[in-house]
């Protein structure tokens, strides 16, 4: 049964989501919400791909520079993101169930990728001009929040 509680998790590198990653990967762990590891993967892979490659749409520029900014900047500054709707192009296909080793391994190849990128970020969905660094910030944050729903448990006995 899902509980409400989760882990509160702030990452600043993809090392660090990688890191969580593998260690929820190599013990048994609760949902508090409804993704398991996999879909949680699926899901950052589809985020992190798509600043770097592009989404092929964007939100209207009214609120792309008044709401979506003013959210996004409170949230670097904060460093704490809420829970909302997930588009669902950015949902996860795979049922739950059994992890999948594969996805899994996509998903820290996506955000090796993100690490080491550059930029620029073009056409962004939900903001103009997105720098790099606060791009790179915001995927951390983002894997934090989900991976946070996930708790491993104690396998010290």
């Amino acid at each position: 049964m899902a509980s409400t509680k989760r882990r509160t998790l702030d990452f600043h590198t993809g090392d660090e989501v990688v890191a969580e990653i593998q260690r929820l990967r190599s013990r048994k762990y609760s949902k508090t919400k409804n993704w398991n590891l996999t879909q949680i993967c699926e899901h950052l892979t589809a985020t992190m791909a798509g600043g770097i490659d592009g989404f092929g749409f964007r939100l209207p520029w009214i609120l792309r520079v008044t709401v979506l900014k003013w959210i996004f900047n409170r949230m670097l500054k904060t460093r704490k993101m809420s829970s909302g709707p997930t588009l669902d192009r950015l949902k996860p296909k795979t049922a739950g169930g059994t992890d999948d080793d594969a996805i899994i391994d996509t998903c820290i190849a996506t955000i090796e990728r993100a690490a080491s990128f550059k930029g620029p970020i073009q056409n962004y969905p939900f903001l103009n001009e997105l720098k790099v660094d606060d791009w790179q910030q915001f995927m951390w944050m983002h894997a934090g929040h989900h991976l946070g729903f996930l708790i491993p448990q104690d396998t010290t006995g």
